[in-house]
Protein backbone atom coordinates (compact mmCIF):
# COMPACT_ATOMS: atom_id res chain seq x y z
CA UNK A 1 0.00 0.00 0.00
CA UNK A 2 1.41 3.26 -1.17
CA UNK A 3 1.02 6.91 0.64
CA UNK A 4 1.76 10.36 -0.10
CA UNK A 5 5.08 11.18 -2.22
CA UNK A 6 5.21 7.30 -3.14
CA UNK A 7 5.82 6.05 0.50
CA UNK A 8 5.05 2.33 1.14
CA UNK A 9 2.88 2.63 4.65
CA UNK A 10 2.65 -0.81 6.78
CA UNK A 11 -0.34 -2.87 6.40
CA UNK A 12 -0.82 -2.49 10.25
CA UNK A 13 -2.91 0.57 9.71
CA UNK A 14 -5.42 -1.40 7.79
CA UNK A 15 -5.86 -4.19 10.88
CA UNK A 16 -6.05 -1.46 12.93
CA UNK A 17 -8.59 0.13 11.90
CA UNK A 18 -10.99 -2.57 12.32
CA UNK A 19 -9.90 -3.51 15.33
CA UNK A 20 -10.54 0.17 16.75
CA UNK A 21 -13.83 -0.23 15.60
CA UNK A 22 -14.52 -3.17 17.57
CA UNK A 23 -12.94 -2.15 20.59
CA UNK A 24 -14.94 1.34 19.90
CA UNK A 25 -18.07 -0.68 19.88
CA UNK A 26 -17.43 -2.51 22.55
CA UNK A 27 -16.61 0.35 25.00
CA UNK A 28 -20.11 2.35 24.52
CA UNK A 29 -22.11 -0.91 24.95
CA UNK A 30 -20.18 -1.01 28.70
CA UNK A 31 -21.19 2.63 29.30
CA UNK A 32 -24.57 2.29 28.10
CA UNK A 33 -24.47 -0.36 30.78
CA UNK A 34 -22.97 0.79 33.12
CA UNK A 35 -25.15 3.94 32.83
CA UNK A 36 -28.29 1.59 33.62
CA UNK A 37 -27.13 -0.17 36.53
CA UNK A 38 -25.57 2.93 38.15
CA UNK A 39 -28.43 4.51 40.08
CA UNK A 40 -29.73 0.92 41.51
CA UNK A 41 -26.30 0.19 42.42
CA UNK A 42 -25.69 3.44 44.24
CA UNK A 43 -28.89 3.31 46.25
CA UNK A 44 -28.43 -0.04 47.69
CA UNK A 45 -25.07 0.98 48.71
CA UNK A 46 -26.35 4.19 50.70
CA UNK A 47 -29.45 1.63 52.51
CA UNK A 48 -26.34 -0.65 53.21
CA UNK A 49 -23.93 2.58 54.97
CA UNK A 50 -26.86 4.06 56.51
CA UNK A 51 -27.89 0.56 58.12
CA UNK A 52 -24.17 0.20 59.50
CA UNK A 53 -23.83 3.87 60.46
CA UNK A 54 -27.04 3.45 62.48
CA UNK A 55 -25.68 0.41 64.47
CA UNK A 56 -22.40 1.69 65.14
CA UNK A 57 -23.80 4.77 66.61
CA UNK A 58 -26.21 2.80 68.57
CA UNK A 59 -23.61 0.63 70.26
CA UNK A 60 -20.86 3.59 70.93
CA UNK A 61 -23.80 5.15 73.07
CA UNK A 62 -25.38 1.89 74.92
CA UNK A 63 -21.20 0.75 75.82
CA UNK A 64 -20.39 4.71 76.85
CA UNK A 65 -23.08 4.85 79.04
CA UNK A 66 -22.52 1.51 80.41
CA UNK A 67 -18.83 2.55 80.94
CA UNK A 68 -19.82 5.95 82.61
CA UNK A 69 -22.03 4.32 85.29
CA UNK A 70 -19.97 1.35 86.20
CA UNK A 71 -17.03 3.71 86.61
CA UNK A 72 -18.45 6.23 88.78
CA UNK A 73 -17.92 9.25 86.41
CA UNK A 74 -21.48 10.46 86.21
CA UNK A 75 -21.68 10.40 89.86
CA UNK A 76 -18.25 11.61 90.75
CA UNK A 77 -18.47 15.40 92.59
CA UNK A 78 -15.37 17.06 91.24
CA UNK A 79 -12.36 17.43 93.94
CA UNK A 80 -9.96 20.01 94.61
CA UNK A 81 -6.92 17.86 93.30
CA UNK A 82 -8.89 16.67 90.11
CA UNK A 83 -8.85 20.06 89.18
CA UNK A 84 -5.69 20.97 89.90
CA UNK A 85 -4.12 18.13 87.99
CA UNK A 86 -6.16 19.16 85.30
CA UNK A 87 -4.97 22.66 84.82
CA UNK A 88 -1.30 21.61 85.23
CA UNK A 89 0.58 20.37 82.55
CA UNK A 90 2.24 17.02 84.19
CA UNK A 91 5.80 15.59 83.29
CA UNK A 92 4.51 12.50 81.47
CA UNK A 93 2.72 14.68 78.90
CA UNK A 94 6.37 16.90 78.64
CA UNK A 95 8.32 13.79 78.24
CA UNK A 96 6.04 10.99 77.11
CA UNK A 97 6.58 8.62 73.89
CA UNK A 98 5.82 10.52 71.02
CA UNK A 99 6.91 8.12 68.25
CA UNK A 100 4.28 7.19 65.60
CA UNK A 101 3.43 4.19 67.28
CA UNK A 102 2.30 5.59 70.49
CA UNK A 103 0.56 8.14 68.61
CA UNK A 104 -1.36 5.54 66.43
CA UNK A 105 -0.09 7.51 63.23
CA UNK A 106 -0.07 6.05 59.85
CA UNK A 107 3.77 6.29 58.26
CA UNK A 108 3.82 6.22 54.92
CA UNK A 109 6.26 4.61 52.72
CA UNK A 110 8.24 6.66 50.17
CA UNK A 111 8.03 6.43 46.42
CA UNK A 112 9.90 3.59 44.85
CA UNK A 113 12.27 4.29 42.36
CA UNK A 114 11.73 3.69 39.06
CA UNK A 115 13.60 0.27 37.45
CA UNK A 116 16.29 1.24 35.26
CA UNK A 117 15.57 -2.12 33.35
CA UNK A 118 12.13 -0.99 32.74
CA UNK A 119 11.87 -1.18 28.82
CA UNK A 120 8.42 0.65 29.15
CA UNK A 121 9.75 4.05 28.00
CA UNK A 122 7.24 6.69 28.81
CA UNK A 123 5.46 8.88 25.90
CA UNK A 124 5.07 12.28 25.31
CA UNK A 125 1.44 12.72 23.10
CA UNK A 126 2.50 16.30 20.82
CA UNK A 127 0.02 18.91 19.43
CA UNK A 128 -3.55 20.04 18.41
CA UNK A 129 -6.98 19.26 19.56
CA UNK A 130 -6.95 16.07 17.24
CA UNK A 131 -3.99 14.44 19.64
CA UNK A 132 -6.14 15.81 23.04
CA UNK A 133 -9.42 13.15 20.84
CA UNK A 134 -6.81 10.30 21.24
CA UNK A 135 -5.74 11.08 24.46
CA UNK A 136 -8.15 7.92 26.07
CA UNK A 137 -7.36 5.59 23.51
CA UNK A 138 -3.45 5.94 23.45
CA UNK A 139 -3.39 6.08 27.21
CA UNK A 140 -5.10 2.72 27.16
CA UNK A 141 -3.38 1.34 24.37
CA UNK A 142 -0.35 2.21 25.66
CA UNK A 143 -0.40 -0.03 28.60
CA UNK A 144 2.51 0.16 31.34
CA UNK A 145 4.55 2.90 29.73
CA UNK A 146 3.27 6.29 31.39
CA UNK A 147 1.83 8.80 28.93
CA UNK A 148 2.18 12.55 29.36
CA UNK A 149 0.25 15.15 26.63
CA UNK A 150 1.26 18.81 26.20
CA UNK A 151 -1.86 19.82 23.41
CA UNK A 152 -4.63 22.19 23.04
CA UNK A 153 -6.95 23.20 20.55
CA UNK A 154 -6.49 25.06 17.64
CA UNK A 155 -2.05 24.68 18.77
CA UNK A 156 0.11 25.42 15.75
CA UNK A 157 3.72 24.01 15.29
CA UNK A 158 5.07 27.43 16.09
CA UNK A 159 3.33 27.14 19.62
CA UNK A 160 4.58 23.77 20.10
CA UNK A 161 8.45 24.84 19.78
CA UNK A 162 7.71 27.57 22.14
CA UNK A 163 6.58 25.41 24.79
CA UNK A 164 8.36 22.24 23.88
CA UNK A 165 12.08 24.31 23.98
CA UNK A 166 12.38 24.33 28.24
CA UNK A 167 11.97 20.81 28.77
CA UNK A 168 12.61 18.74 25.17
CA UNK A 169 15.91 17.57 26.49
CA UNK A 170 14.62 15.85 29.25
CA UNK A 171 11.08 14.91 28.13
CA UNK A 172 9.90 11.27 27.01
CA UNK A 173 12.10 9.40 24.80
CA UNK A 174 9.03 8.58 22.57
CA UNK A 175 6.91 11.51 20.97
CA UNK A 176 3.69 10.94 19.45
CA UNK A 177 3.38 14.30 17.34
CA UNK A 178 -0.26 15.68 15.87
CA UNK A 179 1.06 19.21 14.27
CA UNK A 180 0.21 20.27 11.02
CA UNK A 181 -3.32 20.55 10.50
CA UNK A 182 -3.17 24.25 11.97
CA UNK A 183 0.03 25.67 10.22
CA UNK A 184 0.10 27.85 7.34
CA UNK A 185 1.92 25.91 4.90
CA UNK A 186 4.23 28.83 3.91
CA UNK A 187 5.35 29.19 7.76
CA UNK A 188 5.81 25.04 7.97
CA UNK A 189 8.79 23.70 7.14
CA UNK A 190 11.04 25.48 9.54
CA UNK A 191 8.57 24.89 12.83
CA UNK A 192 8.81 21.39 11.68
CA UNK A 193 12.64 21.13 11.35
CA UNK A 194 12.69 22.98 14.93
CA UNK A 195 10.73 19.95 16.46
CA UNK A 196 12.67 17.34 14.88
CA UNK A 197 16.30 19.57 15.84
CA UNK A 198 14.45 19.74 19.76
CA UNK A 199 13.66 15.70 19.34
CA UNK A 200 17.62 14.69 18.19
CA UNK A 201 18.61 11.81 17.03
CA UNK A 202 18.30 9.09 19.54
CA UNK A 203 14.77 9.96 20.12
CA UNK A 204 11.74 8.23 18.25
CA UNK A 205 9.06 10.39 16.80
CA UNK A 206 5.89 8.95 14.94
CA UNK A 207 3.93 11.89 13.36
CA UNK A 208 0.45 12.16 11.91
CA UNK A 209 0.67 13.25 8.30
CA UNK A 210 -2.38 15.30 7.50
CA UNK A 211 -6.28 15.59 6.17
CA UNK A 212 -7.08 18.99 5.36
CA UNK A 213 -8.45 19.89 2.12
CA UNK A 214 -6.45 22.56 0.27
CA UNK A 215 -3.29 22.51 2.83
CA UNK A 216 -2.67 18.91 3.22
CA UNK A 217 -0.84 18.74 0.31
CA UNK A 218 2.12 21.07 1.06
CA UNK A 219 2.19 20.43 4.32
CA UNK A 220 2.41 16.49 4.32
CA UNK A 221 5.13 16.95 1.08
CA UNK A 222 6.90 19.08 4.02
CA UNK A 223 6.32 16.15 6.35
CA UNK A 224 7.78 13.52 3.71
CA UNK A 225 10.92 15.36 2.86
CA UNK A 226 11.86 15.65 7.09
CA UNK A 227 11.44 11.94 7.30
CA UNK A 228 13.54 11.14 4.37
CA UNK A 229 15.87 13.17 6.48
CA UNK A 230 15.56 11.96 9.79
CA UNK A 231 15.71 8.21 10.43
CA UNK A 232 14.05 8.68 14.07
CA UNK A 233 11.04 10.21 12.28
CA UNK A 234 7.93 7.79 11.11
CA UNK A 235 4.98 9.11 9.82
CA UNK A 236 1.61 7.60 10.53
CA UNK A 237 -0.62 7.55 7.36
CA UNK A 238 -3.52 9.85 8.57
CA UNK A 239 -4.55 11.17 5.35
CA UNK A 240 -5.15 7.98 3.19
CA UNK A 241 -6.70 6.38 6.31
CA UNK A 242 -8.94 9.50 5.98
CA UNK A 243 -9.51 9.15 2.58
CA UNK A 244 -10.93 5.78 2.63
CA UNK A 245 -13.68 6.77 5.54
CA UNK A 246 -14.98 10.33 4.52
CA UNK A 247 -18.10 9.31 6.30
CA UNK A 248 -15.70 9.86 9.59
CA UNK A 249 -15.86 13.67 8.84
CA UNK A 250 -18.77 16.53 8.61
CA UNK A 251 -18.17 18.76 5.73
CA UNK A 252 -14.72 20.24 5.57
CA UNK A 253 -14.64 19.40 9.32
CA UNK A 254 -10.94 17.99 10.32
CA UNK A 255 -12.09 16.35 13.46
CA UNK A 256 -13.19 12.43 12.54
CA UNK A 257 -15.70 11.02 14.41
CA UNK A 258 -15.33 9.20 17.97
CA UNK A 259 -15.28 5.95 15.39
CA UNK A 260 -12.52 8.03 13.69
CA UNK A 261 -10.30 8.99 16.90
CA UNK A 262 -10.61 5.80 18.32
CA UNK A 263 -9.16 4.59 14.96
CA UNK A 264 -6.39 7.45 14.85
CA UNK A 265 -5.53 6.37 18.41
CA UNK A 266 -5.19 2.73 17.63
CA UNK A 267 -2.84 3.72 14.64
CA UNK A 268 -0.37 5.96 16.89
CA UNK A 269 -0.24 2.86 19.18
CA UNK A 270 0.63 0.54 16.56
CA UNK A 271 3.39 2.80 15.49
CA UNK A 272 4.96 3.47 18.75
CA UNK A 273 5.02 -0.12 18.82
CA UNK A 274 5.98 -0.52 15.61
CA UNK A 275 9.09 1.54 15.55
CA UNK A 276 10.02 2.80 18.97
CA UNK A 277 9.96 -0.53 21.15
Amino acid sequence: MRGIEGATWPVWHTVATERALDQNAEQRRRMEQHRHSAPLRHTRRRLVLATIAGVAVGALMVGGTWWATESGVLDAEPTSESVSASSTPSATRSTGDHSPSARNEVVVPSAVPADPTDDNDPVLLLGDSLAVGIQYYVDAGLGDRVMTMDAAEGRGTATSVSLLSPYAETSAPVWIVSLGTNDNPEEFEPQARSIMELAGPDRCVVWFDVWREGTDDSINATLTKLASKNPSMHLIPWHETSSLHTDWFSGADVHPSSDGYAVRGQMAVDAVNEYCS
